[in-house]
């Protein structure tokens, strides 16, 4: 309200006020938004590129993390992903499944495997849009 007060005394006619008023509350949403995800992410720091942050699940609670119905609906997407994980090359495979499956972060999967924790991203990329393409014919078979 503030930065729409300030803006009032330089429009010409009430029909820019709204558009004023729009304009002002977008960008301060997404200026929020922008706080949000850089504090989610380490706010610059580096390091994996996995959501390491402590406390950051309980600023955004799963609404359906005790239903019955979601837990059976991991599970059915946990074995498709295995099955067609399966269907990829070595070292993408194991990684794809280390990563998704064991659930490891970037960094213990590159010690686990011996390779710069840069190679599991683009290992990690590579497998999704295999996946990808792979669930995609099979959608359209």
């Amino acid at each position: 309200m503030e930065a729409l007060v300030e803006k009032v005394r330089e429009l010409r006619s009430v029909e820019e006020l709204k558009p004023l008023a729009a304009s002002i509350a977008h960008h301060r949403a997404v200026s929020l938004l922008r706080e949000r995800f850089a504090k989610k992410r380490g706010e610059g720091r580096t390091g994996s590129p996995d959501p390491v942050q402590e406390g950051a699940e309980a600023d955004y609670p799963d609404p359906t993390a005790n239903s019955p119905l979601a837990a059976l609906e991991q599970k059915e997407l946990a074995e498709r992903l295995r099955r067609t994980i399966r269907e990829l090359r070595p070292p993408v495979d194991a990684i794809m499944m280390d990563r998704f499956i064991n659930e490891l972060s970037h960094e213990e999967i590159a010690r686990k495997h011996g390779i710069p924790i840069g190679s599991v991203g683009v290992y990690v990329k590579r497998g999704r849009e295999t996946l990808r393409r792979i669930w995609g014919r099979r959608e359209e078979s």
